[in-house]
């Protein structure tokens, strides 16, 4: 019998992000991830039945994560992930959110030249970039890396959120997920990981028992790094407001969680490198006409949603804070 390679095998919660839906499972296909595992919960635009007409299809698979208990959707999911045994031993386990996209920056920009580049690896952490809002204001029913295009730059360690990291894992180092790196470790030593970070460097050994962010010594982006589009458009965010923190309960969003995620130093555009097959992915999902009614229907809702809430005077206050700094930034990089 012919020993199958190692899966990439991906998990994530999700609350009310159906515009965004489609694009983000593009992307995942064309960096060649091979089982997504999406978790929703309390969703009122759409999202879980996008998620399950895909899940109809062989696309991913969808798990209803609702729960009258007064519980984190993120760690129920976690753990339920984790039950269902969909990755084996040697699988790579990959947590990332609906707001993240892989840019793979080696071989063919997929998942599999980022491990052939780091042969010895069976952990690899990727630093966030964060993405600012560009100047955009209005929702746009288009791509969130053709939209927004502005950054953080690489040396930045402040905001502490700047250098946030997520970390892929062979399964069976780990028994236990966390939301930026894995928890209670099968192996008794730190070499024992094989954990890298994003420029295919060994990670310090502090990392086997702590911390949630790249540091100077830790922080690498040649070969890997994880765009965060936390922010999007001005409209989007009144509606991510309302939603609050998708995975966490009793967290409220404002203008100081835009001032910190708001960043759009530099142009960024190395994701481009896969474009055109996450196009085409994007466009065979399209081709399902249910698929393609369910996602033009969360679009809407999405509008309608923002249209009632610039009807508040709340939301008016907070559209100008942010347009007023929006004119500000430069727009239109390409």
């Amino acid at each position: 019998m012919v020993d199958q390679p190692p899966r990439f095998v991906s998990v994530t919660p999700m609350k009310n992000e159906g515009p965004f839906v489609l694009e983000w499972v593009a992307h995942n296909q064309a960096i060649g991830i091979d089982q997504m595992v999406v978790m929703t919960n309390d969703c009122t635009d759409g999202t879980d039945a996008l998620l399950e007409r895909l899940d109809q299809r062989g696309v991913l698979i969808h798990v209803d994560n609702n729960s009258r208990r007064a519980t984190s959707p993120q760690k129920r999911a976690y753990k339920r992930f984790l039950q269902m045994e969909i990755a084996g031993p040697e699988d790579w386990v990959i947590v990332i959110d609906a707001d993240e996209q892989i840019n793979v920056k080696t071989g063919d920009n997929t998942l599999k030249s980022l491990v052939d580049a780091v042969p010895d690896a069976k952990m690899i952490s990727m630093t966030w970039r964060l993405f600012g809002n560009a100047g955009v204001v209005q929702y746009e029913d288009r791509f969130l890396s053709e939209q927004f295009r502005r950054a953080a730059p690489e040396r930045k360690p402040r905001p502490a959120q700047a250098w946030g990291l997520k970390t892929m894992f062979q399964r069976r180092l780990w028994d236990a997920i966390g939301v930026h790196r894995p928890k209670r470790p099968t192996v008794d030593r730190m070499e024992d990981c094989h954990w890298y970070n994003g420029s295919g460097q060994p990670m310090p050994e502090r990392y086997f028992t702590s911390s949630w962010r790249s540091a100077r010594d830790s922080v690498g982006y040649d070969l890997v790094q994880l765009n965060h589009y936390a922010l999007k458009s001005c409209e989007s965010y009144l509606v991510k407001k309302v939603r609050g923190r998708a995975h966490h309960t009793g967290d409220s969003l404002g203008l100081e969680y835009w001032n910190i995620m708001n960043q759009n130093a530099v142009v960024e555009t190395s994701i481009d490198a896969i474009a055109a097959r996450k196009r085409d992915c994007f466009d065979d999902l399209m081709s399902d006409p249910e698929t393609a009614r369910l996602h033009h229907q969360s679009c809407e809702l999405h509008r309608k949603q923002i249209s009632e809430l610039l009807g508040t005077s709340e939301m008016q206050e907070l559209m100008h804070q942010m347009t007023t700094q929006a004119d500000t930034v430069t727009k239109g990089a390409t």
